[in-house]
């Protein structure tokens, strides 16, 4: 595995010294499909005396976790200085222009925080305030403005922005907001980070920040070789993480494809043909553009599958990939809408055919990496030009679209792709905790309903072993895994006591980062990652593990994985402070909370054992012989009866346990023991 010292960090950056005066940096956000690749980069001499800005908490990157990460600082009364290398926040969902969320099955109940679902609820309402829906469309409570397959979400990237700029809005006393600035040096000095010098490419102006903490949210792990944490880079040896699936020797260059995602339109009679991109032969023969797409029966898969352009197939079973492609990923379908603005048809084109997969991009020059940024434009480019020139027609009557536009606008750019690039793999930290490995998720290793149980959790997440190939000898691979908890430990680095990464940089290894890089599970970290920031703030200190779950299961952050415990419900909080701790009653054989059904003595008697801690795998027996619950007349305990709080033996108690004052006496609900138990 690459493991990198201090004494190397600086001939691995993405920022290279060129003399002790100035670094060069690549301006992301500017890079195109042609030109020199260095006319994207920027020198920032060093600067003599820069500007400075202090804050509670320093967090490059808003994406997913990034912006979660600022919301829940803010909320929590601190000030955060939030970076953001394009012009946009959000991250993947908006700047990356992948605007079709990859959730998990069960979303619309449950699988996400509460300001998670606040930025769905923002998306569609944004829809709800600027379109008149149809009938069918307004009648949903889980309207998708796409009427896409892959996802329960797909929408606009202006959308998502916009729910997102309504989100942060209150917090804008709190949050310093630095768009188009990048964070490229940290000083380090007694394991603490001290200072953070970034950039901004459109003013070109360097802010040094003083910050108390610092959150690493960005897309690549940028900030963890600036550090000097330990980290990791590309697939990881068996050797090392004893994975089923790993691959024999390290190979740093093995790190997931990337994407630049673009939306196109259908303009029937029109031609809007684009002119044929730089080396379009060579990738359309090398990727090769297809939309056949072969699902490995090595894996179990149904094996060779031929997508077709337009449709709305039924999707196939247990997979949103249908038979269409253009719906696929469609962003609006003009049966949703209705009146004189409704919009027509549009999608998202984000294909597995358009990857750029040829090389990495971590730990690369800056020359480099712009001239990789600038290939990946091309493959798009010409994926697009394949469309619309060589595809052949469903109707079997030549190739190509020519009614195709490119919808530059969507985007925000002027060549029609996405901001910046769709980035699936980070850097990730070896941390000094646990690091998530295959056999923790997956499910041919976990038996039961939930992946490996992680007493430190501080939040979930449910997505495929979704491995997009890189281009150093590995083939794309899908292993289901079980609903899966993130660990604290996970989160922990090496050497430094004020920094965490806050998005996909977390200890994972580079086969299971394909289950952690997805929307909901990076924001979860993000929210996680800033409230130990934060409790470390208020205490001095820090904080206990339970300390921060307590404060998370009230921020709405669910610790444990239920299928039907809704956001909103009065419980959810005590549920999860309880059920973390093994007090609440879990099943191996479902999710299912059950809050309102009865809990039953057998139940509450292990309840009992967990909450004064006592290790037993017999609680009914140990709740009887220390007096805590009683047998009837008949000396009889009746394990599967509805529990009463008159069953209790309160005075028999170690210590006393809260008193609530409910509307009856039982059955008790499992809620309500819940409620009384997390007090």
């Amino acid at each position: 595995m690459a493991r990198y010292t201090a004494t190397v960090w600086y001939s691995l950056l993405l920022v290279t010294t060129l003399s002790a005066e100035s670094v060069q940096l690549v301006d992301v956000e500017s890079v195109r499909a042609t030109g020199n690749p260095a006319s994207f980069l920027h020198t920032v001499p060093a600067a003599a005396n820069p500007a400075e800005v202090s804050c509670d908490i320093l967090i490059a990157g808003a994406g997913a976790g990034g912006f979660a990460a600022a919301l829940r600082a803010a909320d929590r009364g601190h000030t955060v200085c939030l970076t953001e290398e394009s012009n946009w926040i959000g991250g993947q969902s908006t700047a990356g222009g992948v605007s079709a969320l990859d959730e998990n099955k069960f979303i619309e109940f449950a699988g996400g925080t509460r300001t998670y679902y606040q930025l769905r609820n923002g998306i569609r309402d944004y829809y709800r305030r600027n379109f008149t829906l149809s009938p069918a469309a307004a009648a949903l409570e889980n309207f998708n403005p796409g009427s896409c397959y892959v996802s329960q979400l797909c929408f606009e990237p202006k959308a998502g922005l916009a729910a997102h700029e309504q989100m942060l809005a209150p917090y804008k006393q709190k949050v310093r907001l630095m768009l188009r600035t990048r964070v490229y040096r940290l000083d380090v000095s007694n394991d603490a980070v001290t200072a953070a010098l970034a950039y901004n490419f459109d003013t070109r102006t360097v802010t040094r920040i003083r910050p108390r903490w610092v959150l690493d949210a960005t897309e690549t792990g940028e900030l963890l070789p600036l550090s000097g944490v330990p980290y990791s880079v590309g697939s990881e040896p068996a050797s090392d993480t004893g994975e089923p699936h790993a691959a024999a020797q390290a190979n740093p260059a093995c790190v997931q494809s990337f994407t630049y995602p673009f939306a196109i339109d259908v303009r029937p009679g029109e031609n809007h043909r684009a002119s044929k991109p730089p080396q379009y032969e060579r990738f359309r023969d090398s990727q090769p553009f297809s939309f056949r797409i072969t699902y490995t029966e090595d894996f179990g898969w149904r094996g060779l599958f031929q997508y077709k352009m337009f449709g709305d197939d039924p999707p196939i079973p247990n997979n949103m990939s249908p038979g269409p492609f253009f719906s696929w990923r469609r962003l609006l379908a003009a049966k949703n809408f209705t009146g004189p603005n409704a919009p027509a048809e549009l999608a998202l084109i984000n294909w597995p055919r358009q990857d750029y997969h040829d090389e990495s991009l971590l730990d690369r020059t800056p020359l480099d990496t712009a001239r990789i940024l600038q290939q990946a434009k091309r493959v798009s480019l010409a994926f697009l030009h394949w469309l619309q020139t060589d595809v052949p027609r469903d109707d079997g009557k030549g190739t190509g679209y020519p009614e195709l536009r490119l919808r530059a606008d969507v985007m925000g750019t002027e060549d029609g792709l996405s901001k910046v690039p769709y980035i699936r793999e980070s850097r990730r930290i070896i941390p000094k905790g646990t690091r998530v490995v295959e056999q923790d998720i997956v499910a041919a290793y976990q038996p039961g309903s939930r992946a490996r149980w992680f007493d430190d959790s501080v939040g979930i997440g449910f997505y495929m072993v979704d491995i997009h190939p890189c281009g150093a000898n590995e083939r794309g691979r899908m292993m289901m895994p079980r609903p899966f908890q993130i660990p604290l430990g996970a989160l922990m680095p090496q050497k430094l006591k004020n920094f965490l990464p806050a998005g996909k940089n977390l200890g994972v290894t580079h086969l299971t980062n394909g289950a952690f890089r997805l929307h909901p599970v990076e924001w979860n970290v993000g929210e996680a990652a800033a409230m130990f920031a934060s409790l470390s703030i208020s205490q001095g200190a820090m904080p206990t593990t339970a300390t921060v779950q307590k404060e998370l299961a009230k921020a709405g952050v669910p610790l444990v994985w239920f299928d039907d415990l809704r956001i909103d419900h009065p419980a959810f909080s005590a549920i999860h402070y309880t059920a973390i701790r093994r007090i609440y009653p879990l099943s191996r054989h479902d999710l299912h909370a059950s809050p309102d059904a009865p809990i039953t003595r057998a139940e509450a008697a292990a309840a009992l054992a967990a909450y004064f801690n006592v290790a037993t795998t017999e609680p009914v027996q140990l709740a009887l012989n220390r007096g805590w619950m009683a047998v009837d007349h008949r000396n009889w305990f009746h394990p599967d009866l509805p529990f009463y709080w008159t069953d209790w033996r309160e005075d028999k108690f170690p210590r006393p346990i809260p008193t609530v004052n409910f509307k009856r006496t039982g059955p008790v609900t499992r809620a309500e023991l819940a409620t009384r138990l997390a007090q």
